[in-house]
């Protein structure tokens, strides 16, 4: 696992985005890719789990309300079938509520929607994200 978004030697860090919001995604996707990571849609919980499993990713975001399965279901699942995955969770209502259920999922943090590639960038590497330009 990475605690930067620095590439390492060998390959790019790997990340799966499964979210609804074309909008949000691409704004996402191309925020990580600009700092070097290899970035993967999916467009359900079963299917980010197929990707994360077959590309050993770094990290997987998740919307917490995919359609056929719920984000919560899926960070579940990958939780529980890769115990060393960062999942993190987004979603509009970060409720004391949606907190405990993220920890009790076994997501590594909820983020909020409206916080954008920021918060995300912030969270998984621990770093705030590079302006644009």
């Amino acid at each position: 696992m990475l605690d930067r978004c620095e590439t390492p030697p060998l390959s790019p860090p790997c990340l799966i985005l499964a979210h609804p919001d074309t909008e949000y995604e691409t704004a996402i996707a191309r925020a990580f890719r600009r700092m070097g990571w290899d970035v993967y849609s999916a467009h359900s919980g079963p299917e980010a789990r197929r990707l994360a499993r077959r590309l050993d990713a770094d990290v997987v975001v998740l919307d917490a309300d995919l359609p056929e399965e719920s984000g919560w279901l899926t960070c579940d699942k990958l939780t529980r079938e890769q115990p060393l995955a960062k999942v993190i969770l987004v979603s509009d209502n970060l409720s004391p509520r949606n907190q405990e259920l993220a920890a009790f999922v076994g997501a590594s943090a909820l983020v909020s929607y409206g916080d954008g590639p920021a918060a995300l960038a912030e969270e998984i590497c621990g770093v705030a994200m590079p302006a644009a330009g």
